[in-house]
């Protein structure tokens, strides 16, 4: 499985409380917190603590240090356009979380999450993903019906592809490079490679957008966490796992 090391992080938060919190939970594990801004306009150079040639791969920021957020987003995505950028919030607003993610945020958690929930959901944030709060799937629309259609489809695959290649197509239908593939599946990139090259061939398309449309076209099921929970094992099931029961949701960017 791909592993993630030496993250480099940089918070802005308006409490030492909350960025000394931050920094033992991450120092911990798999990330090196760079630096802690009161503010996004520290962070921007209004201070001249840190250039954007210096940019951290993510940006963790505290929503309550924020005064005007969407502008703040709009500005931070384009002085580091190669950071990934998450914000922590206090409760769940679907109208400012759905105004942080057009403007550029590519994460928004609530801190009510678990410590090793917020790791995982970071690592993924890394790999390219977007992560959301679950409190989302109550605001879709019939949320209730979604799996109505899916037990053919899956009879039907389950006659051309393997239990991994239906997986690993519903990877594709939703746009994921094959590192955050093999992060989710808990095997290797050249494993999915392997994948990638069996379904071409069995679907008789030739490139991995093509299956996809091959894949909606059939009714196959793309939702990012059905598609992962029940089959992706180990470390990789468990991050998945554990980001679903803190209420988070993950999605390709």
């Amino acid at each position: 499985m791909h592993e993630l090391k030496n993250i480099s992080v940089s918070l802005i938060c308006s409490t030492s409380l909350v960025s000394e919190g931050l920094r033992r939970i991450l120092d911990e594990r798999e990330f090196i917190v760079e630096g802690s801004f009161k503010s996004s306009h520290a962070l921007l150079g209004d201070g001249g603590e840190l250039l954007p040639s210096t940019a951290s791969e993510l940006i963790l920021l505290d929503v309550s240090a924020a005064t005007e957020l969407r502008d703040e987003v709009v500005a931070l995505r384009k002085a580091f356009p190669k950071s990934r950028l998450v914000l922590l919030s206090d409760t769940f607003e679907l109208d400012i979380m759905i105004e942080a993610v057009r403007a550029g945020a590519d994460g928004y958690i609530l801190k009510e999450i678990a410590c090793e929930c917020l790791l995982e959901s970071l690592k993924l944030v890394a790999l390219g993903e977007k992560v959301l709060p679950g409190q989302l799937i109550e605001h879709l629309p019939h949320g209730g019906m979604m799996n109505s259609n899916h037990n053919k489809v899956e009879a039907d695959l389950a006659s051309l592809l393997s239990e991994r290649e239906i997986e690993t197509l519903r990877c594709l239908i939703m746009g994921y490079p094959n590192k955050v593939i093999a992060y989710r599946l808990d095997i290797s990139e050249a494993t999915v490679k392997v994948h990638v090259k069996a379904i071409l061939r069995k679907l008789m398309v030739q490139n991995r957008t093509q299956a996809a449309i091959w894949a909606v076209n059939h009714g196959l099921d793309s939702n990012a966490v059905c598609a992962t929970i029940a089959a992706a094992p180990n470390a990789a099931r468990r991050a998945v796992e554990g980001i679903k029961s803190d209420s988070l949701i993950a999605i390709a960017s």
